[in-house]
C-alpha cells in the first residue's frame, strides 16, 4: 500500500466512524466529521513528505468518498445493537411524535408515512442513498483535505521530503 492509499485508508476510517451511530451527529454541522476525515488524510500525508493544497484536495475527495462506504459498513456492524443511524434517527422521529401525541397535537400523516419507509429501506433506497453520500463526502472531504494541506503543509509552500535538507529562507 502506498503512502497516499494509507493516508486515504486513515481518514476514511476517520470520516466512517464519525458518520454513524451518535456521532453522526457531528456531521449536521456542515459535514464536520467528514471535513476531519480529509484533514487528517491530508496531515496524514505531510508527517510522510508534504502535502500541497490540490494534493490535499485529492486525498480528501477520496477519504470522503471511501469513508462513505466505510459509514455504511459500520451502520450494517451496529445495526444488530440498534446504534446504526437509520435505527438512532427513527428513535429521535417516534420521541418527538410521542410528544406530539402527549401534548394533544395531531401527527401530521406524511411524518408517519415517512417513518413507515424509514423503517423498511428497499434495496434501492440504500444504494441510492450510499451514492449520495459518495457524492457528498467525496465534495466535503476535498474541502477538508485543502485546509488541512493548508495547515499541515509546509510553511514555505514547498512540499518537504523526508531526509530533505530544508534551506533557511534569504533575507
Amino acid at each position: 500500500m502506498s503512502d497516499k492509499q494509507r493516508a486515504v485508508v486513515v481518514g476514511a476510517v476517520v470520516v466512517g466512524v464519525l458518520s454513524t451511530s451518535y456521532l453522526q451527529i457531528i456531521n449536521i454541522l456542515c459535514c464536520l466529521g467528514v471535513l476531519i476525515g480529509g484533514a487528517v488524510a491530508a496531515q496524514q500525508m505531510s508527517r510522510i513528505g508534504g502535502v500541497e493544497t490540490g494534493d490535499g484536495a485529492l486525498l480528501g475527495a477520496g477519504a470522503g468518498a471511501l469513508g462513505a462506504v466505510f459509514a455504511q459498513v459500520f451502520d450494517l456492524v451496529l445495526r444488530p445493537f440498534e446504534l446504526d443511524s437509520q435505527s438512532i434517527s427513527r428513535g429521535f422521529m417516534e420521541s418527538m411524535m410521542q410528544t406530539m401525541r402527549e401534548s394533544g397535537e395531531t401527527v401530521p400523516p406524511a411524518l408517519e408515512q415517512m417513518m413507515q419507509q424509514q423503517s423498511d429501506p428497499s434495496v434501492t433506497t440504500i444504494l441510492f442513498g450510499l451514492a449520495f453520500s459518495i457524492v457528498l463526502f467525496a465534495v466535503f472531504g476535498a474541502i477538508g483535505g485543502a485546509i488541512g494541506a493548508a495547515i499541515f503543509g509546509s510553511d514555505d509552500g514547498q512540499t518537504a521530503h523526508p531526509g530533505a535538507v530544508q534551506q533557511p529562507p534569504e533575507a
